[in-house]
């Protein structure tokens, strides 16, 4: 396998009927260090051309060959591809961080997340049950679940290999065929991982394909595609509804995890030790490019005082700079829109409310040839700023305060997000009733983003449809069947 240090342009190709493939196109996406501007590599620009060749190949894979009816095969593989990303686990970070700017501390947990999430589904992949039924004295029904068929991945670049086994796991598991088709901005590292697919001979040759290129032509032909059963979707809400309606050319079902505009709620009562840390990094991880991000702090007017001095502390302590420095808190954000849209909200910020920190680009020497902005807390806004209520995807946070349980319940759910939140109170009544009343996905209790492949993720309002993960996120991929007997 090619290492990073190499002299020559890397390529990568997509990955179909089991053949490393050129796009028709003959023309390459690159892909860039968002942390230096250094040029990692060439992946392809396919084509719709290219897209439907893909879909076809896996659909004739998956209508001729026993994957679907092989449970212990699908084990063998799945868990053949995690021994395989272990094994490889330096090179793969090293890919992640230089292609997506993440510091190399949370490419190894993004990447030891992968394994673990397809160690788990391996085992899932031989317990997909349903369930029988005694309906009358001579009527006996079994309620089986099988797999759909084809399954589309459109994966994002914020955690682009994560998001991606996240789906493709469950997909596998559950005995589909899978089509994936990665975010343009980091197609490399989705590559190295389906060149280690490729090396697992007990995936059925043919039955998952990968396809680099621009999503408003391919994803946008894997969404009106007949033969694709499914899509799965990660990334903005405005797309996400965008294929939804391309959905309809054959009623796919559809798997959503979409924006987030997260809450911290933080009592009065609050281990602050504990909470500060946990906050920070709840906004800061990746730069604030996840879906998840802590982005709000809601903190009881009575402590708001000392938490903005603890966080602001925290937030000018970190250590930006380039993910490869095993040095770095956090790195840049992913490319030069992405900074710019950043800055556009902290203007907002400016005139709304109150900078406490940060809210520029960092410049000089190195932070120059990147896209570097500094950890910014911004307090004083109104629950109607764009600034409180939109997705930023970067490192901002926003602060509000409250004085009441009520208050704070309001506070939580006054956005058209729901996919997570964190509270923080040592009252377990209190932290009962906070977490049975705010609307999303899930409520951590005294800790931040904490996910395991056993637990269902996913989101309330315009956070997403369905969920990922546990047993939900296994039954997601499966359709449902009733077989109805009558003894005579």
């Amino acid at each position: 396998m090619p290492t990073l240090t190499d002299q020559k342009p890397l390529y990568y190709y997509n990955y179909v009927g089991g053949e490393w493939t050129e796009s028709s196109s003959k023309e390459y996406l690159e892909s860039i260090n968002p942390a230096t501007g250094e040029f990692i590599g060439y992946s392809q620009k396919s084509t719709v051309e290219d897209i439907e060749m893909a879909i076809d190949s896996v659909y004739d894979t998956f209508q001729t060959s026993d994957w679907g009816y092989n449970p212990k095969r699908r084990y063998e593989a799945l868990l053949g591809l995690a021994q395989k990303m272990e094994e490889n686990m330096q090179h793969l970070a090293r890919v992640l961080t230089m292609e997506q700017g993440k510091t190399i501390r949370e490419s190894r947990l993004e990447l030891a997340g992968c394994v673990d999430t397809l160690k788990y589904f391996a085992g899932a992949a031989r317990t997909v049950f349903g369930r029988s039924i005694q309906l009358e004295p001579n009527n006996y029904g079994v309620i089986a679940k099988e797999p759909l068929g084809v399954v589309g991945i459109i994966s994002p670049w914020n955690w682009p290999a994560l998001l991606m086994i996240r789906e493709l796991a469950p997909a596998l598991a559950a005995g589909n065929g899978v089509i994936v088709k990665p975010a343009s901005l980091t197609p490399a590292i989705s590559v190295e991982i389906f060149k280690l697919i490729a090396e697992v001979p007990q995936f059925t040759k043919g039955i998952v394909s990968i396809v680099t290129g621009p999503g408003r032509s391919i994803g946008a032909a894997m969404g009106t595609s007949k033969k694709i059963e499914m899509i799965s979707f990660t990334g903005d809400t405005s797309t996400g509804k965008t294929i939804m309606e391309m959905a309809t050319s054959n009623i796919k079902k559809l798997a959503l995890e979409l924006g987030g505009k997260s809450p911290n709620v933080v009592f009065a009562d609050a281990n602050l030790e504990k909470a500060i840390p946990l906050i920070g990094r709840s906004i800061f991880i990746s730069a604030g490019q996840i879906c998840m991000a802590g982005s709000r702090l809601l903190v009881h007017e009575s402590i708001k005082d000392e938490v903005i001095v603890k966080l602001k502390d925290y937030a000018e302590n970190l250590i930006v700079g380039n993910g490869l420095l095993e040095s770095s808190d956090m790195g840049p954000v992913i490319s030069q829109s992405q900074l710019d849209l950043i800055e556009e909200y902290c203007q907002i910020g400016r005139r709304e409310g109150k900078v406490i920190t940060g809210g520029y680009r960092l410049t000089g020497e190195d932070y120059d040839k990147g896209y570097f902005y500094a950890p910014t807390i911004i307090d004083e806004l109104l629950t109607n700023s764009r600034v409180v209520q939109e997705e930023i995807f970067g490192p901002v946070l926003a602060v509000q305060s409250f004085s009441t349980d009520a208050e704070a319940l309001a506070l939580a759910n006054a956005t058209d997000f729901g996919l997570s939140a964190g509270v923080w109170t040592t009252d377990l009544n209190r932290a009962m009733k906070m977490s049975k009343g705010i609307k999303a996905g899930t409520v951590w209790i005294n800790t931040y983003n904490k996910n395991f492949p056993e637990a269902e993720f996913g989101g309330y309002k315009q956070s997403g449809l369905g969920r990922t993960r546990g047993i939900d996120g296994l039954m997601e991929y499966c359709e449902t069947k009733h077989i109805h007997f009558e003894i005579d």
